[in-house]
């Protein structure tokens, strides 16, 4: 049922025979009654703020990057996902990497129809071969299925016979140690490779030259990049070097980096990608440049950890005057662009940069500024919906502004629903201006 799915993940996360073991762990855990089951899944989902993100994986075919690895351990579960690393013996990050990848891809063919499986299928057994699953699943544990007797009948008296030959030996030596109590051996597995690095990229346009570093997985990789890089700003100005170690996870921002390439040959620009973080540097560029790299850069890579922005809005809050009142702060704020994950009330975390510098701003309000947080929606949808989304969205921007250090009675939290918009809804461009957080000075 999986075998497509577990070989193109061998091949696109390194992963080598582990694929398969891990496609059986998240699917063990899918159907355990210890976990919750499917039900149980689709819950720890909605508590991490992701159950309309699962729910749009059921009865489809999900396509790639729809869940991005944070969320994966947030949703699946930290510890079950652990676990899984443990006994597969590859790193965390991998199995949040290379599980972010295949869940959505196992929701989607495990619920044909949008039917929503209840109990394990009759037929599990065979999706896997000879393996069966170890009762209570505490992080992903299989073992062999039972062997004939007749196996074990010439294999217990060959290890006797192996101990006691190692025993005959060790009486040559002054004082024989007693022998360890046998264990059966492990079965023996094919080594696969062990993804342990992040893949790195960094890029320096000095008046035009160009000077990068940075490690990806493979030669093909590095060929593939190198290529783009030539074609877009010429072999004699570019230098530094890419290194290539095959224990270093999969480049996923790799066609992003290339199709944004044409559009980042503004000179002073500096970046770096190291796994799902991107540090810019646009201090060297001009002002307008640094605007429209910021926002190009924002938009390509949503989801990932964003440090160095300079958006209207970090430019404003960086201008607040001393002693800017309420209504400056506000004008200030009312420029951020905050997201959020589709349908949900969770913060993206290209966002939290942006909240950080709101918050330092609030912190240095005049004494007794009251600020209001308000969510806004378009109008699509159940109008009552609507609401109770705004109202989730707002609040988890005013918590997060406290857990930054805004003191708590500075803020308070309102959802408007579709009630005010700023822009038709009659466009894309509008309905996207009509989703929004908006402040104000409260009262």
């Amino acid at each position: 049922m999986f075998e497509s799915l577990i070989r193109e993940a061998a091949t696109r996360f390194h992963l080598g025979d582990n694929a398969g073991r891990l496609v059986r762990q998240l699917v063990d855990v899918i159907f355990d009654p210890a976990t919750g089951g499917f039900a149980g899944l689709q819950k720890r989902f909605a508590d991490a703020g992701l159950d309309s993100l699962f729910s749009s994986w059921i009865g489809s075919t999900p396509g790639d990057n729809v869940l991005q690895p944070d969320q994966f351990s947030a949703g699946f579960g930290q510890n079950l996902a652990g676990g899984i690393a443990s006994k597969l013996g590859i790193p965390a990050a991998a199995v949040n990497m290379a599980g972010a990848w295949l869940l959505p891809k196992i929701i989607g063919q495990l619920t044909p129809g949008g039917r929503i499986p209840t109990s394990r299928p009759a037929d599990y057994e065979r999706w896997f071969g000879t393996t069966t699953p170890t009762a209570g699943y505490s992080g992903g544990s299989t073992v062999p299925a039972k062997a004939s007797g007749g196996f074990w009948k010439w294999l217990i008296p060959l290890i006797l016979l192996l101990a006691a030959f190692l025993l005959f030996r060790s009486c040559k030596k002054e004082e024989a140690a007693a022998p360890a109590p046998m264990q059966p051996a492990p079965t023996a597995q094919p080594a696969a490779p062990v993804a342990q690095a992040n893949p790195r990229f960094g890029f320096d346009n000095t008046d035009g030259k160009i000077t990068v570093s940075g490690q990806l997985a493979t030669e093909a990789d590095k060929t593939r990049l190198w290529d783009a890089l030539k074609a877009n700003f010429g072999e004699g100005n570019l230098a530094g070097n890419i290194s290539v170690d095959p224990a270093t996870l999969p480049a996923g921002w790799m066609d992003k980096l290339i199709a944004a390439l044409p559009e980042l040959k503004a000179k002073g620009l500096k970046f770096g990608l190291d796994g799902d973080k991107l540090t810019i540097d646009t201090s060297g560029m001009a002002e307008a440049d640094r605007f429209s790299v910021s926002d190009k850069l924002r938009s390509l890579f949503s989801g990932f950890e964003i440090s160095g922005l300079w958006d209207r809005a970090a430019a404003a809050m960086s201008g607040l005057k001393a002693g800017f009142s309420g209504d400056d702060l506000v004008k200030a704020l009312n420029l951020m662009n905050i997201y959020f994950d589709t349908g949900s009330a969770t913060i993206t975390r290209d966002s939290m940069e942006t909240l950080t510098s709101a918050a330092n701003a609030i912190k240095q309000a005049p004494a007794g500024t009251k600020i209001e947080v308000g969510g806004h929606t378009d109008n699509t949808g159940n109008a009552e919906a609507n609401v109770t989304l705004s109202q989730q969205r707002a609040d988890a921007v005013a918590a997060k502004l406290a857990e930054l250090g805004v003191a708590a009675d500075t803020l308070s939290a309102k959802g408007y629903g579709q009630t005010k918009p700023r822009a038709s809804n009659d466009t894309d461009e509008g309905r996207a201006q009509n989703r929004r957080i908006e402040f104000a000075v409260g009262k």
